[in-house]
């Protein structure tokens, strides 16, 4: 099952169980896959599966989604958001808690992948009705212009997906919409990343 199916799956399952979101079961199998790819490549990894590393910073600390080993030494992590609704009001916190977060464990020494999945399409609630919503643009800039920025730290990656889902079906597929210099699937960032490791 590859990435775009284990997100569908969570929308499904959020869709007919809204009390799903409360638990880590609905994102342990996209945290379990991103680890498997990971592993593949030779290094160790924690994540939901075999309990999260909680990363301890300078000044903070963190669970992270997937925490990267080799010989036993953390060189890097994965943090992973799917959005499944509500994205447009609760936008800007996604991203100064992805910066905020990203920053702690840079400061730490561990080089970051942050992966952010977005539906071109939205649930949101609107007079107790279930309406969709379009991401809006202004977000999207913010993001382009931080990846291609000459101020993101060196050791932060970032890649920013759109997605364009069938609520019919819940079936997942890459959307139209990029960001310049993400790559066009999210196998090919993680790989990516992991190269840029050096270890």
């Amino acid at each position: 099952m590859n990435y775009l199916e284990h997100f569908g799956n969570q929308l499904k399952k959020v869709a007919m169980d809204p009390n799903a979101t409360r638990s880590s079961a609905l994102i342990e199998p996209m945290h379990t896959e991103i680890a498997k790819q990971v592993e593949s490549y030779g290094f160790q990894t924690r994540s939901l599966q075999n309990k999260e590393y909680e990363f301890i910073g300078p000044y903070g600390s963190k669970k992270l989604d997937i925490g990267i080993f080799k010989n036993g030494k953390l060189v890097g992590a994965i943090m992973f958001k799917g959005i499944r609704s509500e994205y447009n009001k609760n936008a800007n916190n996604y991203f100064e808690g992805m910066r905020g977060e990203s920053q702690l464990l840079i400061d730490g020494g561990v080089p970051v992948y942050q992966l952010l999945l977005i539906p071109t399409k939205v649930k949101h609630k609107k007079n107790k009705e279930t309406v969709f919503e379009i991401p809006s643009e202004k977000h999207t800039i913010d993001y382009s212009n931080y990846i291609n920025s000459k101020y993101k730290p060196n050791k932060l990656k970032v890649g920013v997906y759109y997605v364009d889902v069938d609520y019919n079906t819940y079936k997942v597929n890459y959307s139209d919409k990029k960001i310049l210099n993400v790559e066009d699937t999210i196998e090919e960032g993680i790989k990516n990343f992991i190269s840029s490791l050096g270890v």
